[in-house]
């Protein structure tokens, strides 16, 4: 329990703005490309995508394939998997967009 909570934690401390909660959340589906990241975003966030985007290659979250053109989750970003899916889960049982952090 005590390494979940400090997972937590960190993971906390790592994303801290709702645009890095929407990109995760749209990689979680799978790879995306720039262009379609920054439409799967609201457009009060879209300012914010590439300098969210950059963080979170910075706390290699996420990484942008050169040969394939798009950006997908890491290795790190993949154990985020069961919170971003847990977050989808409880955004369809209130009925709201999954996209709305």
């Amino acid at each position: 329990m005590k390494s979940t909570i400090k997972g937590l934690n960190t993971m906390q401390a790592t994303v801290t703005q709702p645009t890095q909660w929407h990109l995760l959340l749209v990689l979680a589906t799978g790879p995306r490309t720039s262009l379609a990241l920054w439409q799967a975003v609201p457009w009060q966030q879209k300012w914010q995508c590439l300098s969210a985007l950059a963080r979170l290659q910075r706390h290699q979250l996420v990484m942008f394939h050169m040969k394939h053109h798009c950006w997908t989750l890491t290795a790190a970003g993949e154990t985020l998997r069961p919170v971003l899916r847990a977050i989808q889960k409880c955004s369809e049982v209130k009925g709201e967009n999954p996209n709305d952090v």
